[in-house]
């Protein structure tokens, strides 16, 4: 006996109409983690040959928060608070990876509207573009204002502690590697079948 099981569509709409934000939000998450991990691996393969501690960018990185300090973690001092360096140094890797987490969501999202159906060298110089934009607006937007006004000095986008060469190289990184992976994050509908018994 051949039956028809009915699927009653009313039920629950098909969520690949439109936008589908949790897909796009995870997915901008996960891309996100990967090009933040990316960037931090190459500065901290970098930095040695620029005479530079492994670890500089998150030592300058956490000026944000620690102030002055923080250029002082890890140099073989005693240590400045009660955790030691290198707990400090590996929250601040976390705080690294989840700030890209947090900006891959809107990269991800401006990547799908302006490069969706369009080859992988569009989509590099539109991440390179967006890239631009948000370095430009995070460092002489934002951080070259707020970090005086909150912390007394501007370490971030000092170019004798970053320079504006690597800082810029870092989000151009991130960028290229979400728009790399790209094409594994493309949503694709279910299609649900007529289900027979």
């Amino acid at each position: 006996m051949k039956r028809e099981l009915y699927i009653d569509d009313s039920i629950s709409e098909s969520p690949d109409e439109g936008f589908y934000a949790r897909y796009y939000i995870t997915t901008g998450l996960v891309l996100g983690l990967f090009g933040a991990t990316i960037s931090l691996l190459i500065n901290v393969m970098g930095a040695p040959l620029a005479g530079k501690n492994p670890l500089e960018l998150i030592r300058v990185y956490l000026t944000f928060p620690l102030g002055e300090k923080a250029l002082q973690l890890a140099e073989g001092s005693q240590s400045l608070y009660a955790m030691g360096d290198g707990v400090i140094l590996a929250i601040g890797c976390l705080l690294y990876l989840v700030t890209g987490m947090l900006l891959g969501v809107p990269f991800f999202i401006a990547l799908v509207g302006l490069t969706e159906g369009r080859s992988t060298l569009y989509r590099m110089v539109i991440a390179t573009v967006l890239s631009t934009l948000i370095w430009a607006i995070n460092f002489w937007g934002i951080l070259s204002w707020l970090q005086p006004l909150l912390f007394g000095g501007n370490w971030i986008t000092n170019p004798e502690l970053l320079p504006t060469s690597v800082a810029l190289a870092t989000h151009l990184i991130f960028g290229w590697t979400m728009a790399l992976l790209y094409p594994w994050s493309e949503f694709q509908a279910y299609e649900q079948d007529e289900l027979q018994v």
